[in-house]
């Protein structure tokens, strides 16, 4: 079983205001800080050629080229991209959908440039309220359309329990099926479901559907085990799913990222398979 890391972990480093961190060196730095060997990228944290409007700008041969370099020069594997602020891919109005589809198809390219395998797109649909089944329907056109793509590329397009239609596992499911390519599958995360729902019993639906997953986590108790999911069981319920894939650590607690990425990577091998 292989850990790896969402740059999302150390996004308020990416994010400072004074000396943000590029992600260029941040391959590097995934290795030497917290000795781990693959890492996820985010859309937000790459230099776009138009910083003003990144959801149609290219990014520069030269730039995706530097990166490829200084991974593996950290010998560091590039994963997958976490894309967001690319459109709704479930918009009702079919202009709108159809040119969040084109302001994805860029990170095909850039997936493979990479060595990238799979890149997440938001599912998009309605925040707060469940998804109609309209917006429902146009996510899953959406999705069919990247993951011919996809099958073409070799990269997979993935979706995330990340609100709108991907708010629900019955929702991810029936968008899962109904797409029906191994180019469209699941970015699982622990964490990211309605506070009221059962988010162990949420996981186990979606499992047998998973690419990749967020270890997420937030705080821990005195033994390291997490306050908000129990990682044993999780971690069992992927076993059981097949899945050998990467868990990829999303530490989202207001404490130290450092402390946070170190107390997750020592939760998830505790319950290694």
């Amino acid at each position: 079983m292989e850990v790896s890391l969402a740059g999302w972990s150390i996004n308020r480093r990416f994010r400072n205001q004074e000396n943000p961190l590029s992600l260029l060196d941040y391959p590097q730095l995934s290795r030497d800080e917290f000795g781990i060997n693959a890492v996820e990228l985010n859309s937000p944290f790459f230099t776009y050629e138009d910083p003003d409007a990144p959801a149609q700008s290219a990014i520069s041969d030269a730039y995706i080229h530097e990166l490829r370099l200084r991974a593996d020069d950290a010998g560091v594997r590039l994963l997958s991209i976490a894309v967001d602020g690319h459109g709704n891919l479930s918009a009702l109005d079919e202009n709108e959908r159809e040119q969040a589809v084109q302001n994805h198809k860029k990170w095909f390219g850039i997936c493979q440039k990479l060595g990238c395998n799979a890149f997440r797109a938001n599912s998009g649909g309605s925040h707060g309220t469940d998804a109609t089944e309209e917006e429902i329907g146009q996510c899953i056109k959406s999705f069919r359309q990247l993951a011919t793509i996809g099958e073409n590329t070799d990269i997979r397009v993935m979706m995330e329990n990340h609100g709108g239609v991907s708010v629900s596992p019955a929702n991810i499911v029936t968008v899962m099926d109904a797409v029906d390519s191994p180019y469209c599958r699941v970015l699982a995360d622990f964490l990211n479901w309605r506070p009221t729902d059962d988010k162990v019993e949420n996981l186990r639906v979606v499992a047998p559907y998973a690419w990749a997953t967020h270890a997420k986590f937030l705080s821990f108790d005195a033994n390291g085990e997490s306050n908000e999911i129990d990682c044993k069981s999780v971690m069992q319920i992927f076993k059981e799913a097949g899945y050998n894939n990467p868990f990829g650590i999303e530490y989202e607690g207001q404490t130290d990222d450092h402390t946070g990425v170190i107390k997750s990577k020592a939760l998830i091998e505790r319950y290694a398979y």
